[in-house]
């Protein structure tokens, strides 16, 4: 037999559930079976057990000294404050049927009991709802219980006359009665006279005042009561505590429940009037009582803390918060109600069996538990088992918003004993399960919290998602469901509106994952996967029908939400399908949500629906085009690539016309394939939507257009806050709808595809719609191309380039192999080896010269000049090579059968391997140095003309170090040329014999023939032909010495070589022939000219200071010289004296040049900045 709940736990019948009283209240009676009851029924819950002792000492503490202690018990509605002091009152009441309670907790209270009974407190209960009449005030409600209180011992009550206000009344009837008034008076014994009652209301004892007004209200017939009480709060509590000290108490212990619903009811004087006597109970300066006072006030949380956007008694609570500092609080948790539902409620009958099915939920449950509800753990669930603490959660939130008769505790009764009897053992109650014992549907809610969201839920549950849920039921297509999938909707649905009141249940948000698993045993699924997938469609579909349902997202963690309430929603939804009505409208939609579905990037788009699609194919990159059109009305262009697309693919749309379908579609592709042939292109047909899913498609459109700026016309007239709310609806109701649109656009795009190459027709669609564009074009591809290599590497330039570098190594190498490096190896392995070109080893590789690629190329490569173009042409019509590889291929070709590259319009081609196709280019068979001859070119371009050149000889290598040669061969030419002329002017008639111009000449002459050779193959023999391999000829060292001759030249003293020709003198003479044999022949450098400059100055200055001294003739008298001042001229340095002077005749330039050349002979002298003076003087 299968264990149900009832069989597992000692639970009560349906008639004792009826009959409880879950609603513990403070009475003032005492009733002996109803205490029990309350005593067997009271759980210690861990925060009583916490607070409970210390109370107890405090008490004892406070007694001793006699003051007062408060204390606010503070908790949420159902979370046990009124059960707590019911029996907190019968334990300081000293009464047996409360500490004979069988419970640990009593046992380590027990020594307290000692102390309460010597004490002998009065205790009062007060109930402040029940007790309160009309026009009841705080304090006639104290005195009142306080009697109560005093009677069921058999005490007097207490007398809170209003004295003062008697003699006052007194006073004023005498005053309009005169004599007769204190005759009257005096006749009844009351009083003697007018003179007698002034004397006792001055200085009378309270005591004999008191006495006198109580004989003044008997004399006229009136109780007491009609008197009113004493408005002096403090003092009438000195009296109230000196006359239950009279009655022989030793305490008096307040306990005052539901203080915030009657003070809710008051106006605001009223209101702080009580809170001021409430806090003078413990907070007065009168002096101390005859006897403590202790006061417990049960006070509930704020409401705030569980509902932020609730404050309404926030004012309540403030000023009860600034005038109660003297109370301090014990706080009953929410979760009491754990620790009461496993004490109380789940009582085990088979505990061995309910134990062992709680060891297993526990294992299952430990890892998600903490998903499901925030701070749950698997303790809580050992707890509240078969309930979910979610649940239990949830039943804390929303009792507290129901009627006071609808407790949590009520309601878990009421699932297991009424609703769920039967629920086998090991099954969790579903969450949703609670629905509808919290709203019955005959019974509408009544709370005075929330109440309009409350009556929402209730509402929108049978006015609308059951109704919505059955015609889900009895309709027709993909969205019915079955009676096992209406259950499992029907209790995620009744979870969701649970959730939008509960915010414990709620937590961050829920999703369909913990809908779901809070539901588990009402969800039918194959698996949890299939339960999630069909849980949410369902709800999805249910939200077209009830727009208040919102599912947002994909899987497992999409959101739902129920709205419960703003304005019509579905009214302004209404409105804007009628302004998104029309094909073009759903076409734009469609194309976004396919673009979505279909991962494409559009950024290169220039129309809205069509545009170039990039894929991955054999390891390149290929570029198509994709359009979403409508097949059937395209002309045949569309359907033929464009110069740079691989292919085309073209996706129908899922409607037409009416009179048109799929088959219109399909025979207009097979149409042009028969009258223009094969084209690269597919074409993409879903079968067409159906009503309903159109009309999914328009409400999506709608919903876009209420959450755009574009609704401002539909939305006018509603205030902010509707108009904020109605497009918050919306933009949640479009990510729904957008996410069940997708959804159809898997289906619907299932149907076909028919190929305009190939056997295309009846290719398989995956259900994800993203990767088939790849898939297709690739199939495309392959039947286009079905000889292209995979490759493995990255067809870049980049790395073209180094295979390029291998192949001509390994070309020019008498093995037709290279070695190679690690970095290379992947890219000769990933593209040199799929080309068929080389076979690679451990560390080299070699040439494979004759396979299919480089056979097509060669074999179309015959000739002296061909063009590249055509084979190019083949390399991509029939290999599908993209430009960068055909390129390879060319420069290869180029390589191996030393071709020249040229343009066809004559101009040189320099070869780049890039990824432009170079279809221009026209080869012709060119003259290539060999091996030896490149070696020995390369030297003699770096030694004699300082030009490098590359390692491997190719036709275009060639070429450009040919080039380099005639340019540096010419810069040489020049430069030797310059130099010949330089030196030939300086030695004038000896220059035809000086050796050095004879070995410029030769040099100069070699130079030339280089330049004059017309081909590259030419120029550069011409080079070895000019300067052979002789490391001892002399012009080499010309050449190497050219730069430092002509900067030697350059230095020579122009100024002082002049003067010194002029100059007859034997001195002069040599120097100058020591100078032209210098330049003549042998070593020249710039430092032994400098020398000769020094040289010449000295010799000059001589010369002129031999003709200072004998100006005129010989035998002439040195004029007389004026020293020139001596001058600073800052920053310069210090200037010297001057004593240069010489006599010239102005009127003759060559003396004039004389002066100039001593003067500059003799500054040449000087260091540093110097100041020259000159003056001028006529001949004496």
């Amino acid at each position: 037999m299968t264990l149900t709940v009832t069989h597992a736990f000692d639970l009560p019948s349906r008639e004792d559930i009826t009959a409880q009283e879950f609603v513990i209240k403070l009475r003032a009676e005492d009733d002996a079976a109803r205490d029990a009851k309350l005593v067997r029924d009271y759980v210690f819950t861990p925060t009583v057990r916490r607070e409970l002792p210390p109370l107890l000492e405090r008490m004892k503490h406070v007694m001793e000294r006699r003051e007062e202690l408060g204390k606010l018990v503070h908790g949420s509605f159902g979370s046990g404050k009124s059960h707590f002091m019911a029996l907190l009152g019968m334990l300081l009441g000293d009464r047996d049927v409360a500490w004979s309670k069988d419970d640990p907790l009593l046992d380590e209270l027990r020594p307290h009991r000692s102390w309460i009974g010597e004490a002998r407190l009065l205790v009062v209960r007060i109930h402040m709802l029940t007790a309160s009449d009309d026009d009841a005030t705080f304090d006639r409600m104290i005195y009142r219980a306080t009697n109560e209180a005093l009677a069921r011992h058999g005490a007097a009550p207490f007398e809170h006359v209003h004295v003062d206000g008697i003699l006052e009344e007194m006073r004023r009837e005498g005053a309009q009665y005169g004599e007769q008034f204190w005759e009257g008076l005096k006749t009844a014994g009351v009083l003697s006279s007018e003179k007698a009652f002034e004397r006792l209301v001055k200085r009378g004892e309270p005591a004999d005042r008191e006495l006198l007004a109580r004989e003044y209200l008997r004399f006229k017939g009136r109780d007491l009561g009609s008197a009113g009480i004493n408005p002096n709060w403090a003092e009438g509590m000195q009296r109230l505590a000196a006359h239950v000290k009279t009655a022989g108490f030793g305490g008096l212990v307040l306990l005052i429940d539901e203080l915030l619903l009657w003070l809710g009811e008051k106006n605001p004087q009223e209101f702080k009037k009580a809170i001021n006597q409430l806090n003078t109970l413990v907070d007065h300066a009168d002096g101390r009582r005859a006897i403590p006072c202790f006061v417990f006030v049960a006070r509930q949380r704020r409401m705030e803390e569980f509902f932020p956007d609730m404050a309404d008694d926030d004012a309540v609570q403030q000023y009860l918060d600034h005038h109660s500092k003297r109370f301090d609080e014990i706080t009953l948790q929410d979760v009491e109600l754990r620790h009461i539902c496993r004490e109380r409620v789940l009582k085990r009958k088979v505990p061995e069996a309910v134990a062992k099915v709680v060891a297993s939920l526990e294992e299952d449950h430990r890892k998600i538990l903490p998903t499901l509800l925030q701070n749950a753990d698997v303790d809580y669930l050992r707890d509240v088992y078969p309930f979910h603490p979610a649940l239990i959660e949830m039943l804390i939130d929303i009792s507290s918003l129901m009627q006071r008769e609808r407790t949590a505790l009520r309601l878990l009764y009421e699932l297991l004993v009424v609703h769920h009897p039967d629920l086998p053992l090991g099954k969790f109650l579903p969450v949703g399960r609670a629905f509808e014992a919290i709203f019955p549907e005959g019974e509408k809610p009544s709370g005075s919290k929330r109440l309009e969201e409350l009556q929402s839920v209730h509402t929108l549950y049978y006015g609308r998602f059951r109704p919505a849920m059955d015609e889900m039921m009895s309709g027709e297509g993909p969205d019915v469901i079955d009676a096992d999938q209406r259950q499992m909707l029907d209790q995620l649905v009744k979870t969701a509106l649970l959730a939008e009141l509960s915010p414990r249940l709620r937590g961050g948000g829920m999703n369909v994952e913990r809908l779901v698993r809070l539901n588990d045993v009402d969800v039918v699924g194959h698996s949890e996967r299939g339960q999630i997938i069909q849980a949410r469609q369902a709800m999805v579909t249910l939200g077209q029908k009830v727009r208040a349902l919102q599912v947002v997202g994909e899987g497992r963690t999409a959101s739902v939400k129920v709205v419960l309430h703003g304005a019509n929603f579905e009214e302004y939804l209404s409105r804007a399908k009628s302004k998104v009505r029309g094909d073009n409208v759903l076409l734009r939609h469609l194309g976004e949500l396919l673009q979505e579905a279909l991962a494409l990037n559009t950024r290169r788009w220039k129309d809205p629906l069509s545009g170039p699609f990039v894929t991955k194919w054999r390891g390149t990159e290929r570029t198509g085009w994709v359009g979403i059109k409508n097949v059937r009305e395209q002309p045949n262009a569309t359907f033929k690539p464009e110069p740079g697309e691989a292919f085309r693919i073209l996706i129908d749309y899922p409607w037409d016309e009416k009179g048109y379908d799929v088959e219109h579609d399909r025979q207009r592709a097979k149409e042009v394939r028969r009258r223009d042939g094969s084209y690269p292109t597919l074409c993409w047909l879903p079968r067409h939507l159906t009503p309903s899913e159109r009309s999914a498609l328009e409400e999506y459109a709608a919903a876009e257009y209420l959450a755009s700026d574009r609704a401002d016309d539909l939305l006018e007239s509603l205030g902010k806050s509707e108009r904020d709310d109605v497009i918050k609806q919306a933009r949640s109701h479009l990510a729904m709808m957008r996410s069940k649109v997708l959804q159809t656009l898997r289906h619907v795009y299932q149907h076909e595809v028919v190929g305009l190459i190939g056997n295309l027709d009846g290719l398989p669609v995956q259900h994800d719609l993203g990767p088939n564009l790849h898939r297709f074009a690739a199939e495309i591809l392959d039947v286009q191309f079905p000889q292209h290599p995979t490759f493995e590497a990255d067809p870049s330039p980049k790395n073209l380039g180094l295979l390029y570098d291998w192949l001509v190594e390994a070309a020019e190498s008498a093995e037709q192999s290279a070695p190679f490096t690690s970095d290379v190896a992947p890219v000769l392995r990933g593209l040199g080896e799929p080309l068929e070109l080389l076979e690679l080893g451990q560390t080299r590789g070699r040439l494979r010269p004759d396979t299919r690629f480089l056979k097509e190329v060669l074999d179309l490569a015959q000739g002296e000049r061909v063009a590249w173009g055509k084979i190019d042409e083949v390399l991509a019509q029939k290999f599908g090579f993209e430009p960068a590889v055909r390129n390879l291929f060319l420069g290869y070709l180029a390589q191996v059968q030393r071709f020249r590259m040229s343009r066809d319009n004559g101009e040189d081609h320099t070869f780049v391997l890039d990824a432009k196709p170079h279809t221009q280019v026209i080869l012709e068979r060119a003259a290539l140095l060999d091996v030896t001859q490149w070696a020995q070119v390369r030297e003699r371009a770096q030694t004699i003309l300082g030009v490098t050149a590359p390692a491997h000889c190719t036709v275009s290598e060639q070429d450009r170090l040919a080039a380099k040669v005639v340019e540096a061969a010419d810069a040489q030419h020049r430069a030797l040329r310059a130099l010949h002329e330089s030196l030939a002017k300086l030695l004038g008639a000896q220059a035809d014999d000086a050796p050095r111009l004879q070995k410029l000449r030769e040099a100069i002459k070699r130079m030339a023939t280089v330049m004059q050779a017309k081909k590259s193959h030419q120029r550069l023999l011409a080079l070895l032909a000019a300067w052979p391999d002789d490391a001892d000829d002399a012009h080499r060292e010309v050449l190497a010495s050219r730069e430092v001759t002509a900067a030697a030249v350059d230095a020579i003293d122009e100024t002082s070589r002049t003067l010194l020709a002029r100059r007859k003198d034997d001195a002069a003479t040599a120097h100058l022939q020591t100078l032209v044999a210098k330049l003549a022949s042998g070593p020249l450098a710039p430092a032994a000219i400098q020398r000769w400059n020094e040289d010449a100055v000295d010799i000059l200055a001589s010369s002129a200071m031999a003709e200072a001294v004998g100006v005129g003739g010989a035998a002439a008298t040195a004029p007389e010289v004026t020293p020139v001042a001596r001058q600073t001229a800052p920053p310069s340095a210090p200037i010297a004296s001057g004593d240069f002077a010489m006599a010239v005749d102005c009127t003759r330039r060559e003396a004039l040049d004389d002066f100039l050349g001593a003067l500059r002979v003799r500054l040449q002298k000087e260091k540093g900045r110097r100041t020259v003076k000159v003056i001028i003087e006529e001949d004496g």
